[in-house]
């Protein structure tokens, strides 16, 4: 899809409507309530950025910049122009495309440390007069990336935190077991592919175990991660356990012990 598509239908006017000699707009991202966060998360895990960015960068290159102007910017023409009920004019988008990159500065907290509700985590702006209107065009995209691998590892934190607390009163021994309590299945609730990669990272800056194989392939591209990054276990489900139906159950743990002698 093309890049300049991740929008905001209503943000596609919006270069004609800020004032006559804009030339700057400075934006920021910023996590407003906890309304709705389980009891205890009252701050915010910084993570997600890393990913978030460099994703834009690579989806922008390979689906808008890399691409025919012409072939870009006339699919954008005559989509826009049905969606608006005018005859759109793509001059700015074109300007774009000779420009061959995103004329944005970015500048974030760093990642993995808590930050406080109402304090803001990244600000964008934009680095030429010409596009002034690029800065907050892709507020929509990063707002839509960012909420979810942070929420996660949000609660994921507050969830381990509980797991300490109990672990030190009654199996202290172990409490490097509760690293895997916290088990990710992402990819069994979360609504779509990279939402589950998204969500699934996030937990995984927590937590280190995980369902969410694709995970790891994606922290090792965004994040550089080396060497043992989530893991899991040999597990069984329904339609393995079914398959000997009830004239063999004991069978078919027999056959799971002889699979697996070691556990």
């Amino acid at each position: 899809m093309n890049g300049l598509l991740l929008t905001d239908g209503y943000k596609t006017g919006h270069h004609q409507q800020y004032p006559k000699g804009t030339e700057e707009v400075y934006s920021n991202w910023t996590p407003r309530s906890n309304k709705y966060a389980p009891k205890g998360c009252d701050k915010v895990v910084s993570f997600g950025q890393q990913y978030v960015f460099q994703w834009l960068h690579d989806y922008f290159q390979d689906n808008f910049f890399s691409k025919p102007k012409a072939l870009v910017c006339n699919e954008l023409k005559e989509e826009l122009s049905l969606y608006l009920g005018t005859d759109y004019d793509v001059t700015h988008y074109e300007e774009l495309h000779d420009l061959q990159y995103l004329p944005i500065k970015v500048k974030s907290i760093i990642e993995g440390v808590e930050v406080p509700v109402r304090v803001p985590m990244v600000t964008v702006v934009n680095t030429d007069k010409k596009f002034y209107w690029i800065t907050n065009f892709l507020e929509t995209i990063l707002s839509t990336m960012l909420w979810q691998p942070m929420t996660s590892a949000s609660i994921a934190l507050c969830y381990k935190r509980i797991f300490k607390k109990w672990t030190l009163k009654t199996d202290k021994d172990n409490l490097a077991f509760i690293d895997f309590q916290g088990h990710d299945f992402s990819m069994r609730g979360m609504g779509g592919l990279q939402s589950a990669i998204s969500s699934g990272m996030g937990h995984a800056s927590v937590f280190l175990g995980s369902d969410t194989l694709p995970v790891i392939s994606s922290l090792r591209n965004y994040y550089k991660a080396k060497g043992f990054v989530v893991g899991s276990v040999n597990a069984t489900e329904h339609s393995v356990m079914c398959a000997g139906t009830k004239d063999d159950e004991i069978g078919t743990f027999r056959t799971l012990m002889q699979t697996y002698p070691t556990g």
